[in-house]
């Protein structure tokens, strides 16, 4: 922390704040805590009021020839210009009072930004000699009006504030005018660096002396407006506007109407060429083409770099993408393989599914058959071993009967007139090549009677078949 803001009740400012004014601004760190406590630690616009403040011989040297200032009545006292010079600041004390013997013409010439540093300024000098000099109402009332200073220079949307600079340039000077990008600076240099360009930056100060007829007779000249939106992508902004305001901090802008040139390699942004004060329409664009023909070879070096990148990744991307199509072919032709196999082992399975099933169907038949044969040969043999003796020949009340079978073949044997019908029906079963019992029935052929059921049962006489019948064996699906 700061020994000397402590001791005067100022607000404390860090060390590696303070080092890093130093580094920009190349100034004493006594003059580096005094503008970081004038402004309450606002960094830029410390760094901002610094350079207003600051002597001419501060600021960078312009890269293009600014106008020729008009001649003094008055030679400056060589005392005077002694003290001008940076490295021959004097003590604390001293830069304190020569910035209030530099105020009223300050706050002249910078408008509402430059009034904005000088009431910072007051209040920090109110701050630093408060307590021996100033009585504490008069102390906070400064102190106050530093604040509502502070806090009516709020930040506005970048994006909004370049809109209303372009139309307030166009309702002023005409549509023949650079085309403005209409965002924040830093976002117009995303543009000009995606475009491989320059970005063109002109810094408007509407209350400077020279800002009209700069942009009446320079800026808005249609070769130079032609040259400009052709070669580059242009920003403009007005310096009350915080976005200008500090990018006019980060260029170091002492003097208006400002304009400059940025080119950007990689994240870096360089500042190749600027110019303070009114100047002709054809010296700023030699001055532009002569910037942009010395610094144009690391735009196309790295637009080259960029294409080659561009290409690299192209040709990775399409790699890549005949790669995967290579893989998914691959893919498919696996996945039809594997559905060919498993459609075929599928098929084999079902083949053989076919076959078990046959052969076991066979089977079974075979074994129905074998059943079938066996239970007909029981009951064949069942019904033969019903058959009563054939009663011999000559015996009364016999009656002899005769069967014909559907392949014409014929059978005769005895009964007695008593016997059921059931006892030729169970030898006519007995007989060889006579199926199943229970596959034919017994008719006679006049009249047509077929015997079934309770007939079975009754006995022959009964029937009209003794002394002898004729009988046919009638299948029963016939």
């Amino acid at each position: 922390m700061d020994a000397h803001a402590s001791d005067a009740g100022l607000p404390e400012v860090h060390e590696e704040e303070v080092a890093r004014f130093v580094a920009i601004a190349n100034c004493p760190a006594d003059q580096a805590h005094f503008f970081l406590q004038a402004t309450d630690g606002n960094f830029d616009r410390a760094l901002a009021l610094y350079f207003e403040q600051a002597p001419a011989s501060h600021s960078p040297p312009p890269l293009l020839p600014p106008r020729p200032p008009p001649p003094r009545a008055t030679a400056r006292p060589p005392a005077a210009a002694h003290r001008g010079v940076s490295q021959h600041r004097g003590p604390r004390g001293g830069s304190l009072l020569g910035r209030l013997l530099q105020l009223p013409m300050a706050a002249l010439r910078g408008g509402a930004g430059l009034l904005f540093g000088a009431l910072s300024l007051g209040a920090s000098l109110a701050g630093a000699l408060g307590a021996r000099l100033l009585p504490a109402p008069i102390l906070a009332a400064l102190r106050g009006v530093a604040r509502a200073v502070a806090a009516g220079h709020e930040e506005a949307d970048p994006a909004a504030a370049a809109a209303a600079f372009s139309r307030e340039f166009s309702t002023r000077y005409g549509d023949t005018r650079p085309r403005w990008v209409h965002a924040g600076w830093q976002e117009a240099a995303r543009q000009a660096h995606a475009d491989f360009k320059f970005l063109f930056v002109y810094l408007h100060a509407p209350n400077h002396q020279d800002t009209v007829r700069f942009c009446t007779e320079t800026l808005c000249e249609p070769e130079l407006v032609a040259f400009l939106n052709a070669q580059f992508v242009c920003w403009g902004g007005d310096v009350r506007s915080s976005d200008a305001f500090r990018l006019a901090g980060s260029l170091r802008a002492t003097g208006y109407p400002f304009v400059a040139l940025l080119a950007f390699s990689g994240a870096r942004t360089r500042l190749v060429a600027s110019s303070q004060g009114a100047i002709a329409p054809g010296t700023l664009c030699a001055a532009l083409k002569r910037a942009s023909d010395e610094h144009g070879a690391s735009l196309v070096a790295e637009q080259a770099e960029h294409r080659e990148r561009d290409f690299n990744r192209r040709l990775r991307e399409e790699q890549d993408a005949a790669f995967q199509q290579s893989l998914a072919a691959d893919r498919e032709r696996e996945r039809h393989r594997e559905a060919q196999r498993q459609a075929a082992e599928a098929a084999e399975a079902a083949a053989e599914q076919a076959v078990a099933a046959a052969k076991a169907e066979r089977e079974a038949a075979t074994r129905r058959a074998a059943d079938a044969a066996a239970a007909a040969a029981a009951r064949k043999a069942a019904a033969a071993a019903a058959v009563a003796p054939e009663p011999p020949p000559g015996t009364p009340s016999g009656a002899a009967i005769r069967v014909r079978l559907p392949d014409g073949t014929s059978f005769q044997r005895r009964f007695l007139a008593t016997d059921p019908l059931q006892r030729v029906h169970d030898w006519v079963a007995s007989l060889e090549g006579v199926g199943d019992a229970r596959d034919y029935d017994l008719a006679s052929s006049f009249p047509r009677v077929v015997f079934t059921g309770a007939a079975l049962n009754t006995s022959l006489a009964a029937h009209g078949l003794a002394p002898q019948a004729v009988l046919l064996v009638q299948p029963r699906d016939t």
